[in-house]
């Protein structure tokens, strides 16, 4: 019984060579859309990965501002109390924009990436927040040549115009 079925599917695979391709091509395919559709879930997934490290990086960027900003109010602060006259120093300092990252082109414009499966643009260079203005509170604050001293060495420290300083006197909390 098992041999005259496998000798009559012999004799119409000969006849019907073509339909036989036509079905393992046919199959071919529907297992070659299965693995696009795996693969088309797992870009997704990485793309939502890149959007959470999107996010995950803008606030790295304002927590990063915000240690800038005060990392250069404690250097003002140092520096400013250790001068003659000044006394003890608060400084407050107001920063515009965000850091802005610089990357490397190729001739045409183009960005050069580094990296193995998730490429990125190498970055070339990184420039600080810009600072808009600098007040400072001093002991010695009420003394011009006092405030003449702090208004030049914070436009010469932080790159600012003299307009943008504020000098003024510390006042003394009755303790």
């Amino acid at each position: 019984m098992l041999r005259k079925f496998w000798d009559n599917y012999k004799a119409s695979f000969r006849k019907d060579i073509f339909v036989h391709i036509l079905v393992i091509l046919g199959i071919f395919g529907i297992v070659c859309i299965l693995c696009s559709s795996c693969l088309d879930s797992e870009n997704k997934q990485d793309s939502q990965d890149s959007q959470d490290h999107t996010s995950n990086s803008e606030s790295a960027e304002m927590i990063s501002q915000e240690e800038y900003r005060l990392q250069l109010q404690q250097q003002l602060t140092e520096m400013l109390s250790n001068m003659s006259g000044v006394g003890k120093a608060e400084v407050l300092v107001t920063i515009g924009g965000s850091e802005a990252y610089h990357y490397a082109q190729e001739a045409d414009s183009r960005y050069v990436t580094i990296g193995g499966s998730q490429k990125e643009a190498l970055v070339e260079s990184v420039s600080h927040p810009e600072i808009t203005g600098v007040v400072v509170a001093c002991e010695g604050g009420s003394r011009s040549t006092v405030q003449e001293t702090v208004y030049q060495a914070v436009s010469v420290a932080c790159g600012l115009h003299i307009a943008q300083i504020y000098v003024t006197q510390l006042e003394q909390s009755c303790t």
